[in-house]
């Protein structure tokens, strides 16, 4: 791979390898600045606007002059530049700023391994650039796998060397602790952070120290978020808490200034007593650190010896994490750019800075973050946070080859590690993996090597999250009555935490199993539940994701009207709308009487569908083609429908989309019927019915069977259509189609009584549907 190299003066930079060096020998400048530097040389020919310059490096529009300027100014100094000078970059006033300084440009060999330099502002993958792997995973697994990516910036991470020697006793399986937020006697700007920044670092310490379960802090918050009436002064309401999270001790902490520094206060408090541990010391967290110490050799724990470093990058770390539990990841940003260089290159700051890029969106600066400390030989907890990020962002791209590889090489990094939080989240989106590349064996073995490290956490929402993925892994492999199992044991706990996105995916995962299973209503109950959290959450993907689920209910049960409302919000009409919503806002026209309509987009539909803007689109081939070919046979247009078969024949298997056979055949079957094909027909009706029952879905039996049975009765094979009936029903009480095929072949009969019951029961499922 031919990588550029600029020579400016006695200056070399190589954006690849991320270098810049004078005569030589290597110079440091933070991050952001020699971002600056690369966009601005690779345009040395023009002026760059400050908008776009700050879109570029930061992926965002809101940054302040100040920020800017500080930024650009440690680039100038670099580079032996400075603002009176503008030797190397001038302000070009009123508009941006521009390289002015001679530069020459070669060419080299750069390691394939190198992540790539800053090259364009963030952007949306493009369609034509994704990977090889097409058809995406669920985005409901999506909206997951982004929480943990979250979750894992926080609770699961302390940069902390340990001393070799015996390792902590293991605690009882049974104990597990809740610490509360830290109160802090003056609420001034500057000590804001120790309440949750605190709480963190305790919480966090205790797993390092001791290996204790600690609920991880951003979940402590969102639980007692829920409870916004409790009074945590009041030692039973604490422990009345408590023991609603499953946690056998609570810890409550309080921090005061002092004319020496600051003294710490923690109470240790179980079921019989409450314990109270002091200290003092010059920062909050050093007095934290020691209170902890003495809770631990009070208890008569054996905790591994650890010397952090106060009070520099320990407390700029929590102050970083304080923001991330805030949810305020501008704070975030600007404290990882305004702390000084050597606390800027640190593994630990330099890994929180690319999480933060994630999870606002700005995926290519996070991704040549973690690939830098993942190829830089940083600490084993870095190496192997950085690869699960990067394992998580192939994942999201829908690199599953990639994401595999990463995951791989993350559990190989941390391999004997005590990381139970880190290690549960790549053994969970490992076997995501494994069940979305089929390998269903291998990931039943992953979730369940997620949920003993997360129990070994103390991480109830953690193995909540689980049980979601076996619901998924239940649901794609036919044992929906296991998944909506799964869901309800997840949402139980999800509401008892207050963890409202993942209760609203969850929600949305049990609808689909229901609807599967043909209990319409129930999969209308629960999408409306999901749909109604939606409202107030922020993460596009998971709120789409969930849409569609409900928008599936709706139209399943002939709900067109106020489907349509809730596809007008996704702009399902819309060339660029989400495939999933425009190939239902097709399905609708057909069934409202357009169906020549839906046939016409039938070849720019599957077009978009094979290449979604976004590649957690959940549009899938197998339901395009069953949706396209039933309105152009309706439309009385054959070669249209056969063209359908043909191209989603053409495009061959997906493990992603492990219908399609089913629908091919299904298809397949109706096309021949439609062209008097009887021995092809019979034969593809025959297959679709098999593959249906063999995959335990009932949604998908009673489609093959009702197309079936209608075949053999305009054939006046009604002997032959009694099997087929037979299998649809047990269903025709309470789905539309099972029911308008049974009052068909009850007519065929002859059975008046039974035929008009049918009737009845068709127009009671209708909706907005013709009966």
């Amino acid at each position: 791979m031919r990588s550029p190299r600029y020579r400016f003066g006695d200056y070399e930079l190589h954006p690849h390898s991320r270098e810049l060096r004078r005569d030589g020998a290597p110079v440091s400048l933070p991050l952001k600045s020699f971002d600056c530097l690369v966009y601005l040389i690779q345009r040395n020919h023009r002026a760059v606007g400050r908008d776009e310059l700050i879109s570029a490096v930061w992926g965002r529009t809101d940054v302040s002059d100040a920020l800017l300027g500080q930024t650009l100014a440690r680039a100038r100094r670099a580079v032996g530049d400075s603002g009176e000078a503008q030797s190397v970059i001038r302000t070009v006033s009123g508009f941006g700023y521009q390289w002015v300084a001679p530069v020459s440009t070669e060419d080299i060999l750069a390691p394939e391994s190198e992540a790539p330099a800053l090259t364009e502002p963030p952007s949306t993958l493009d369609p034509a650039e994704s990977p090889a792997v097409r058809a995406s995973p669920r985005s409901t697994r999506i909206a997951f796998v982004a929480a943990l990516v979250l979750v894992a910036a926080i609770a699961a991470f302390v940069l902390v060397r340990r001393e070799t020697g015996a390792e902590p006793e293991a605690p009882a399986a049974a104990d597990t602790y809740l610490v509360l937020p830290v109160a802090v006697a003056e609420d001034e700007p500057d000590t804001r952070w120790i309440r949750l920044g605190a709480m963190d670092f305790i919480a966090s310490r205790l797993r390092e120290r001791a290996g204790l379960p600690v609920l991880p802090a951003d979940q402590t918050i969102a639980y007692i978020g829920g409870r916004r009436d409790a009074d945590l002064s009041d030692r039973a309401e604490r422990w009345r808490l408590a023991q609603a999270a499953s946690a056998t001790h609570v810890l409550t902490a309080s921090a005061r200034r002092t004319e020496n520094g600051w003294s710490f206060e923690l109470d240790a408090q179980d079921a019989e007593q409450t314990k109270r541990y002091a200290a003092t010391a010059a920062t909050p967290l050093e007095a934290a650190d020691l209170a902890i110490g003495e809770l631990l050799a009070a208890s008569g724990m054996r905790a591994s010896v650890t010397e952090p470093q106060f009070p520099t990058l320990v407390e700029l770390r929590q102050r970083i994490d304080a923001a991330f539990l805030e949810g305020d990841l501008r704070h975030a940003s600007e404290l990882i750019e305004a702390a000084p260089l050597e606390a800027q290159q640190d593994p630990g700051i330099a890994v929180r800075a690319a999480e933060v890029d994630e999870r606002s969106g700005r995926m290519e600066l996070a991704e040549r973050e973690f690939a830098r400390l993942a190829e830089g030989g940083a600490a084993t907890a870095v190496h192997g946070r950085a690869l699960y990020g990067l394992c998580a962002i192939a994942y999201r791209r829908n690199d599953l080859e990639g994401a595999e590889r990463r995951c791989r090489d993350a559990l190989a990094a941390l391999a004997d590690q005590r990381e139970p939080m880190l290690l549960g989240r790549i053994y969970m989106l490992r076997a995501v993996i494994d069940d979305d590349l089929g390998r269903i064996d291998e990931a039943m073995k992953g979730f369940g090597l997620a949920r003993l490290e997360w129990r070994r956490a103390g991480n109830l929402p953690g193995e909540a999250s689980v049980d979601v993925n076996e619901g998924l892994a239940d649901t794609r492999n036919g044992r929906l009555n296991d998944a909506v199992a799964a869901f309800d044991r997840a949402t139980a706990v999800f509401a008892r935490f207050g963890v409202q996105d993942h209760l609203a995916s969850a929600r949305a995962a049990k609808s689909d199993a229901q609807r599967m299973l043909l209990d319409h209503e129930g999969a209308l109950a629960s999408s409306a539940e999901a749909w109604q959290l939606a409202a107030h959450m922020s993460d596009i993907r998971a709120v789409r994701a969930i849409g569609y689920s409900r928008a599936l209910a709706l139209v399943s049960t002939g709900r067109f009207d106020e489907a349509e409302r809730l596809l007008e919000r996704f702009d399902a009409a819309a060339p660029e709308s989400p495939p999933e919503f425009a190939v239902l806002h097709l399905e609708i026209l057909a069934e409202r009487g357009h169906a020549s309509e839906a046939a016409d987009r039938a070849d720019a539909m599957l077009d978009r569908v094979r290449h979604p803007p976004d590649p957690s689109s959940d549009a899938r081939l197998s339901y395009a083609a069953l949706v396209l070919v039933e309105a152009a046979l309706r439309a009385n247009r054959p070669a249209v429908a056969e063209r359908v078969v043909e191209r989603v024949r053409d495009a061959g298997a997906d493990p992603q989309d492990p219908r399609r056979p089913y629908a091919l055949d299904l298809a397949s079957a109706e096309v021949a019927a439609a062209k008097r094909e009887d021995a092809a027909a019979d034969r593809q009706y025959a297959s679709a019915l098999d593959r249906a029952v063999r995959a335990n879905r009932p949604d998908d039996t009673v489609r093959a069977a009702s197309g079936y049975l209608g075949f053999l009765l305009d054939r006046g094979r009604v002997d032959e259509a009694k099997q087929i009936a037979g299998r649809l029903v047990v269903h025709a009480d309470r789905d539309f189609r099972a029911a308008q095929a049974m009052a068909r072949f009850y007519a065929a009969l002859g059975d008046t009584q039974s035929a008009e019951e049918a009737r009845r029961r068709t127009v009671a499922l209708a909706g907005q549907r013709t009966p």
